[in-house]
């Protein structure tokens, strides 16, 4: 139901959306569900399905968000 909504809305796939909310937009699960007015468990459940979870802390971890000290 979320899915074949948004996907009509936005004009591609959910694993889109979720990817440019998720990690170009770097929303977490609570502002992207917000963002595109679905409970923040149907943007975990995409977000989980489509495995952006570890994409996203392995862009972290090569940007070396820990500041020096």
């Amino acid at each position: 139901m979320y899915q074949t909504q948004l996907e009509e809305q936005f004009g591609k796939p959910m694993k889109d959306i979720i990817y440019e909310y998720y990690i170009t937009k770097n929303y977490g699960p609570s502002v992207g569900a917000k963002e595109l007015g679905i409970p923040r468990r149907v943007f975990i459940y995409f977000r989980n399905y489509y495995g952006l979870k570890e994409v996203k802390h392995a862009l972290h971890a090569d940007q070396n968000v820990c500041p020096d000290k």
